[in-house]
């Protein structure tokens, strides 16, 4: 390939970091095609490279692939069988995708200016994100045929808390100290002004999270991923009778009402779990479960499109088998990153991080929505390219 070629695949990278949260902001779905781009121009940095290139994430690959497969195989028996189908499809895309820059992430020449590009953006999403909120989405409002809702920055706001501690560290490791408090002030500012509750309780979650990662980072990885495989295997036995609780009903009223409409959903989820443990009911299936369309005694539907909640929606959609895959893939995230050869203040920003996207995964959006795993593998390309800026002096895990 030839160099001039290699340099515009990474000016699209740098142009897709640019643009991510801003796409949040104004429409999220626009999340999916821009990974798509991004997965274009990861492929035509890796490709000089050859097969070497995929060393770093066969593993993955092999554990994206298995998902997959599964999910097209329950296509045999799931409700809606081409739904199915058409799910594997789009999410072999995204795989593809995402496995595509967590390999170029290494191969990037221009590091820096790709982050310099990430954070222009950041901000330019920061400022839209406020502008929609006190205008009531007016920048959207012209070309939009929904009706605005401030709910609707909660894709962007989520964006800002998972991103807020391995871009202040990064920056803090640089002894760029100033631009990072006001980075950092910034953005928990705009997070409580929003009216996403997650992404707030991501935010603090990601703070603890890194405080022990920084503590005792191995140790702390390895009770992660025990956790993480034992909360994956029990969600159907203990977060369904939630709502039989009276202190946690009580609560979750307390709370806000959509709190207790979480129970409700997790109570229906686990008793079609129930019906179908071993299989489930098909990959993306949640929305056509039969009763699904049936409303609560508050006339709210017991499960609308999915249960808000990932061990549960892979339960419930690919049983036993997919909740496996689900458990190893989080297992080896948190295995990870307690052996990876970061510098031990970023290392545990990177742990905050992933301890707040599981929070986030546990407790909203659907986990084949494709604006939510491209966020996830983009987030994962500019943690990983932030990682390279964070060198020289990396620490031992301890």
């Amino acid at each position: 390939m030839q160099p001039s070629a290699r340099s515009a695949f990474e000016l699209g990278l740098d142009i897709c970091a640019f643009l991510f949260l801003p796409v949040l902001v104004l429409a999220s779905r626009g999340a999916a095609p821009l990974i798509g781009v991004a997965g274009v121009c990861a492929l035509g940095v890796v490709a000089p490279n050859g097969a070497a290139a995929w060393q770093q994430v066969r593993g993955w690959a092999l554990l994206f692939a298995m998902l997959v497969l599964f999910g097209a195989a329950s296509s045999l028996w799931a409700v809606n069988p081409w739904r199915s189908l058409l799910i594997a499809l789009r999410l072999t895309g995204l795989f593809v995708a995402g496995l595509s820059l967590a390999a170029a992430s290494g191969r990037i020449t221009a590091p820096r200016r790709l982050i310099t590009f990430f954070i222009s953006g950041l901000l330019a999403a920061m400022t839209l994100a406020v502008v929609q909120y006190a205008t009531d989405g007016a920048l959207t409002a012209a070309h939009s045929r929904r009706e605005f809702a401030v709910t609707m920055l909660n894709q962007a706001e989520t964006g800002f808390a998972l991103l807020l501690l391995p871009l202040s560290t990064m920056l803090v490791l640089r002894r760029h100290y100033l631009a990072a408090a006001l980075l950092a002030a910034l953005t928990i500012a705009v997070i409580w002004l929003l009216v996403g509750d997650m992404a707030k309780l991501a935010v603090i979650i990601g703070g603890g999270g890194a405080a022990g990662f920084y503590w005792r980072r191995r140790a702390l990885a390895r009770t992660a991923a025990v956790l993480s495989v034992v909360l994956v295997a029990i969600a159907p036995l203990t977060l369904p009778r939630l709502a039989d609780i009276d202190a946690a009903r009580e609560a979750a009223e307390y709370i806000k009402f959509s709190a207790w409409h979480r129970l409700e959903i997790w109570s229906f989820a686990g008793s079609r779990i129930a019906e179908k443990p071993l299989l489930g009911w098909g990959l993306d299936s949640s929305r056509a479960i039969p009763g699904g369309n049936a409303m609560t005694p508050e006339d709210r539907p017991w499960l609308p499109l999915h249960p808000h909640n990932a061990a549960l929606q892979v339960w419930l959609e690919l049983g036993i088998g997919g909740a496996a895959l689900l458990a190893a893939l989080l297992a080896r995230v948190w295995l990870a990153l307690g052996n990876v050869a970061w510098p031990r203040l970023y290392a545990a920003a990177a742990g905050g991080c992933a301890a707040a996207t599981l929070v986030v995964a546990l407790g909203s959006y659907g986990i084949w929505q494709e604006w939510l795993l491209a966020s996830e593998f983009l987030t994962v390309f500019l943690v990983l390219v932030m990682a390279r800026l964070t060198w020289p002096a990396p620490d031992a895990p301890r």
